[in-house]
């Protein structure tokens, strides 16, 4: 259903996702509302993500470790291979985790999916996070994987950047920065459920309190250190108040009801007032950066070939306009 002129909504829920949307607020939101957010608490949660990090590659794809610009990063390839407007393609994916916790083995799912979809590799960046440095510092090692990569893919023409939740904030601080210093721009950005705001609080309380699994108090907990660190955040701090005319085509999506939605909603309407290309999803039902549980719900099987699609179409409009 399609309620604006680059907003499509998504009613449709299957029993899975209602199943998982149900235990995040019965069981992960509780937890994540009392889990303390001092460096000890933070350093536990990095601990979980290594055990993720010892599962098997999914299916059909290979998984290799590789150094970008001095970041721990890894190539996910699938078997396939396009051979279409996207054949030299590479994504750059970030990770989510509120700058906190997550990392390539949480998202290894995600990217693998990407990969198979789009029949290109997939890069997923290891940034360094709380409490080793503020947004800041994230954005440093994002932006030197990018840079490297720049200098180390087919085509530097054809780079992809994705990202869920603060990685899709980063992806979005690859677009603008690159842009501000004139380097090679991403062809598109995808954003699952991307943070583009530092400034949540600001904020209808009722409807952020709606958000399935993500508390707004331990959100407001983390924005100092957000904002702290040795690294200063370059441009704004905030991707939704950047100039629109720094972003490339932009694919958005998100949950009816997470914290997220409110700047979505936003950007798309900032990009769409200046004439950017902007495309973006809005999902009933589902849970905040869904597309990272990768295969075992149908949603994210479609919100994902959706935003290849998207890429897809960018490229291909593309190569129309240099040929």
């Amino acid at each position: 259903m399609r309620t604006g002129e680059n907003t499509v909504w998504h009613w449709d829920v299957s029993i899975r996702a209602r199943v998982i949307a149900g235990v995040a607020r019965a069981i992960v939101k509780p937890l994540f509302t009392v889990w303390p957010t001092t460096d000890s608490g933070i350093r536990l949660l990095a601990k979980l993500e290594t055990y993720a990090d010892r599962l098997p590659a999914p299916p059909g794809t290979e998984v290799r470790p590789l150094t970008l610009g001095g970041v721990p990063c890894e190539r996910v390839v699938h078997r396939s291979a396009a051979t279409d407007a996207l054949a030299d393609a590479t994504i750059l994916y970030l990770h989510g985790g509120g700058f906190v916790f997550c990392g390539r083995g949480t998202h290894r799912s995600v990217c693998a999916l990407l990969s198979a979809r789009a029949g290109v590799p997939v890069v997923s960046v290891e940034y360094r996070q709380l409490p080793d440095g503020g947004v800041g510092t994230s954005i440093a090692d994002a932006m030197a994987a990018y840079r490297a990569l720049l200098d180390s893919c087919p085509d530097p023409t054809k780079i992809v950047v994705a990202g869920d939740s603060a990685g899709g904030y980063l992806a979005m601080k690859i677009a603008e920065i690159a842009a501000r210093e004139r380097l090679p721009r991403p062809v598109a950005v995808i954003g699952y459920s991307p943070l583009l705001s530092l400034h949540l609080e600001r904020h209808d309380a009722a409807f952020m309190r709606k958000d399935a699994y993500l508390p707004m108090r331990q959100v407001a907990k983390l924005k100092d250190r957000w904002l702290g660190g040795p690294d200063a955040i370059v441009g704004v701090d905030s991707p939704v108040d950047a100039d629109p005319a720094l972003f490339p085509p932009v694919f958005l999506s998100c949950a009816e009801y997470e914290l997220m939605r409110p700047d979505v909603e936003l950007l798309t309407t900032r990009l769409e007032r200046a004439g950017r290309t902007v495309e973006t999803h809005l999902w009933s039902g589902q849970i905040h950066a869904f597309p990272v549980l990768g295969t075992i719900l149908r949603e994210s099987r479609e919100l994902v070939t959706l935003s290849v699609d998207f890429a897809r179409r960018t490229v291909a409009t593309q190569q129309r306009q240099t040929a």
